[in-house]
């Protein structure tokens, strides 16, 4: 078997692992999931829905501004596809695959793999340090109690400034790529990932508030916090595909108190299963965009049979 079909055959194996996986973190709890959905109104589902997609295609730009920060830019489409398809790998246990996804799908575009693996590394960096900087301010604004011990959030508040500052979030992106590339971020450049990060957390509190059964403003800080605690939580327990179990049991703890159990839970599954549809259709429609794209790009040549590929 050559390399190139080897490769073709552990893409299909991935793929089938992703959605066997992301199956099975919903499969067995597929009943409860339906009557949730009966009991939820037909606009709140849908402006949820556009709200997760919404905050998913501006982690895109993130990513995609963190590789750019290595000196690799990618053809509009293209980036898109690298990182939707390759962010499937976090379905399957293990944290890493995702990471190697990235690299393969990206080395077609002379992407070293240490500088995508670095790339993949730092999001998940920026992700954590802005998902708990914004806990740690709601907290300490007192808009959201968290029942944690108040010098513990203001140490974790104090951590993750640190760690979004342009000299650590470079240095520490250079090491994690090795000699292939060094990430070079102005202090402007980090703000803007910030920002971006900041867009996508409200979009996915906003898509909780609008799930809700009695939707309300005054539900945001405790949608904010409890989701972001949650994802830093999944993002920890690295053998959980994309955080399955321990994104939903942090979610329900912390919602609970104001919620109420039951709508926690509600929240909790409606919020995963959205997120869950949002990367699959993600993903294919940027593989389908830029396979058609590609397709329209080779026009035929008569005078030799073949094709050429127009620039």
């Amino acid at each position: 078997m050559t390399r190139g079909r080897l490769m073709d055959v552990l893409r299909w194996v991935f793929l089938a692992a992703v959605l066997g996986f992301a199956f099975w973190g919903l499969h067995d709890r597929g009943g409860e999931l339906l009557d949730t959905v009966h009991r939820t109104s037909v606009v709140g589902l849908v402006v949820a829905a556009a709200l997760v997609l919404a905050g998913l295609l501006v982690t895109s730009v993130a990513w995609l501004r963190l590789l750019a920060g290595y000196g690799h830019r990618m053809p509009p489409g293209e980036g898109q596809r690298v990182f939707f398809v390759g962010q499937l790998g976090k379905y399957i246990p293990g944290s890493v695959w995702s990471m190697g996804a990235h690299a393969d799908l990206a080395r077609g575009f002379d992407v070293p793999m240490r500088v995508t693996v670095g790339t993949s590394l730092m999001f998940l960096w920026l992700n954590l340090a802005t998902s708990g900087l914004v806990a740690g301010m709601l907290a300490v604004s007192g808009w959201w109690t968290p029942g944690l011990p108040t010098w513990l959030v203001v140490l974790g508040l104090v951590g993750c400034v640190v760690g979004l500052t342009p000299p650590v979030v470079e240095r520490v992106g250079s090491r994690l790529a090795g000699g292939s590339g060094h990430l070079r971020l102005s202090p402007g450049a980090v703000g803007v990932l910030v920002g971006l990060m900041a867009v996508t957390w409200t979009c996915y509190a906003a898509a909780m508030i609008a799930l809700a059964p009695s939707p309300s403003v005054d539900l945001f800080p405790v949608a904010a916090g409890a989701f972001t605690t949650a994802y830093a939580v999944g993002v920890l327990v690295v053998l959980a595909p994309a955080g399955i179990g321990a994104r939903e049991v942090t979610l329900v703890a912390l919602l609970a108190p104001v919620t109420g159990v039951t709508t926690a839970t509600a929240l909790a599954l409606l919020t995963r299963a959205l997120l869950t549809g949002g990367d699959l259709l993600l993903a294919f429609l940027a593989w389908a965009v830029v396979r058609a794209t590609r397709r329209r790009a080779v026009v035929p040549d008569p005078t030799v049979g073949g094709g050429w590929e127009r620039s």
